[in-house]
């Protein structure tokens, strides 16, 4: 594999980004109130070196961190938005030390001008509205303007929302003064006055993320490209230069097909940001479950029908952990439709070697006929895996695989097979291999054994290997071997280690 001239993850390392967080919803609402604003107390020196979103802090002046504001005294308010936090009466009392977090609002109240002295709504928003953990009163005004709803609720339960589109940032305060009396918390200002809210115990907003959104930012897709390694999030991913959304498919093995517009990265421009990808290389999958997948390197180049995907968005959602939050499709203007068990679903890691991927066939015969793609083998393996520790000759070696018994699911029934059938027929068919019938299985070289069925059914000591010690087998028994647990007090009669396993018949 042929390297390229940049260090490896240094192009994307440098254009990965953070995600930034847009909402637009639109609630409309009742014309506002006609209000005075009268002026706010003159700023001393520490105010007038304090803008309107710096945090109150307190004699330093510095920025709250992501935790320092969750503890304090007195009343607090609950907030909710891209995070949650709590304002406290004790950071509200320094907030009034500043001219710019404690104003005043004269409105008008049954005929009387009243006058409400309070914090800004928005810098108690602010503590929500992002993610900053150095700055944890950083106000965003270019979210407000897109829009969000904020529901006030109060302690009795009463609740009022608005849309932020619909009002100035500054428009309403958190008042704990009326003519000069001190009052519970309450939201009011230039607003219609059912938003005017006493008692106020929580300030709840659409920024909220959902399961899915707070699941998938946690989120985080391995590379191990010839052994060196990156880490990237979903976020970071959507913000490379090779983002693509196209629709896609994908038909199971029985038979159900599955179609979108995906959204992902291209996998072969994010494996050749770092190096060329060789069409004998193997790109493997690792899923979340431990399921894998891989994929030859021609595989991954073939465009012919549309570009490989690495997808975490379906028609504009993140896609759940199940089957995402990361999985491989193909999409382009036909709508490619790939086997199912091409499509692999939550990755985890992808790991990408030199050189190292063997295409085989396994044939299979009995009342049916199946050649097994190594695609669908090792699917087995990662659906059905058991490792076992054999012996032979004195070596021992711990060998990974699938037991021999599922394979007759193939073949021992004229008309039903694994995943080929609803899954109330069963894949199984217990009663033949009680009865007995012959298994043939034949190296490439001509080597052969035959065992009876009744000696393997329901036997997981008993495999089909495709690894030895964690590795791809080696070249003297790949690309399958038959071998079994050392610890078995009775081998199945006849049984003997079958290397380079090309066909497996069962004789009726």
């Amino acid at each position: 594999m042929k390297k390229k001239a940049i260090g490896p993850f240094t192009a994307i390392g440098a254009l990965a980004l953070a995600a930034s967080l847009a909402l637009a919803a639109c609630v409309s609402q009742e014309p506002t109130v006609t209000v005075t604003a009268a002026p706010a107390e003159p700023a001393d020196a520490t105010s007038a070196a304090t803008d309107a979103t710096s945090a109150a802090t307190g004699e330093s002046g510095s920025a709250k961190s992501d935790q320092s504001y969750q503890d304090g005294s007195g009343w607090s308010i609950a907030l909710k938005g891209v995070r949650e936090a709590k304002l406290w009466q004790s950071y509200y009392d320094q907030a009034k030390k500043h001219a710019s977090h404690y104003v005043e609002k004269t409105v008008d109240k049954k005929g009387v001008a009243t006058a409400y002295r309070g914090m800004p709504l928005r810098l108690a928003l602010a503590m929500v509205d992002g993610p900053e953990a150095d700055h944890a009163w950083l106000f965003d005004e270019e979210l407000w303007a897109a829009g969000y709803d904020v529901t006030l609720v109060a302690k009795d339960g009463y609740s009022a929302t608005f849309n932020t589109k619909d009002l100035a940032p500054d428009a309403l305060i958190i008042a704990d003064s009326e003519d000069g009396r001190p009052i519970a918390p309450m939201v009011v200002g230039d607003s219609i006055k059912t938003l005017w809210v006493r008692d106020l115990a929580a300030v709840e907003t659409s920024l909220a993320p959902n399961a899915l959104v707070a699941a998938a930012a946690s989120f985080a897709l391995d590379v191990d490209i010839n052994g060196s390694t990156a880490s990237f999030t979903l976020a970071e991913l959507e913000k490379l230069p090779f983002y693509q959304e196209g629709r896609g498919a994908y038909t199971t093995s029985a038979g159900t097909r599955y179609e979108g517009v995906y959204g992902g990265v291209r996998l072969v421009d994010l494996l050749e940001s770092y190096a060329e990808i060789a069409p004998d290389d193997s790109v493997t999958f690792v899923a979340m479950d431990g399921y894998e997948m891989s994929y030859p390197g021609k595989t991954v180049l073939d465009s012919s029908d549309g570009d490989w995907l690495l997808a975490f968005r379906l028609d504009g959602d993140w896609l759940p952990k199940d089957p995402g939050y990361v999985r491989t499709i193909k999409v382009g203007p036909g709508t490619p439709n790939i086997d199912g068990h091409l499509s692999v679903r939550m990755i985890k890691k992808i790991v990408v070697k030199q050189k190292d991927f063997v295409d085989f066939t396994l044939k299979l015969s009995g009342k049916m006929a199946f050649d097994l793609d190594r695609g669908t083998v090792q699917s087995c393996v990662s659906c059905h895996k058991k490792t076992v520790t054999f012996e032979r000759k004195g070596e021992v070696a711990e060998y990974t695989g699938f037991p021999l018994w599922l394979l007759m699911g193939y073949v021992d029934d004229p008309k039903y097979a694994p995943h080929k059938q609803d899954t109330s027929i069963k894949t199984y068919m217990d009663d033949a291999a009680d009865a007995g019938y012959a298994i043939r299985l034949t190296a490439a070289d001509g080597y052969s054994i035959s065992l009876s069925s009744k000696d393997v059914t329901r036997d997981d000591d008993v495999i089909v290997a495709m690894y030895k010690n964690g590795e791809k087998l080696p070249d003297a028994e790949a690309p399958l071997v038959l071998v079994w647990d050392r610890s078995l007090a009775t081998p199945p009669e006849g049984i003997k280690n079958v290397k380079m396993l090309a066909s497996v018949e069962a004789s009726f």
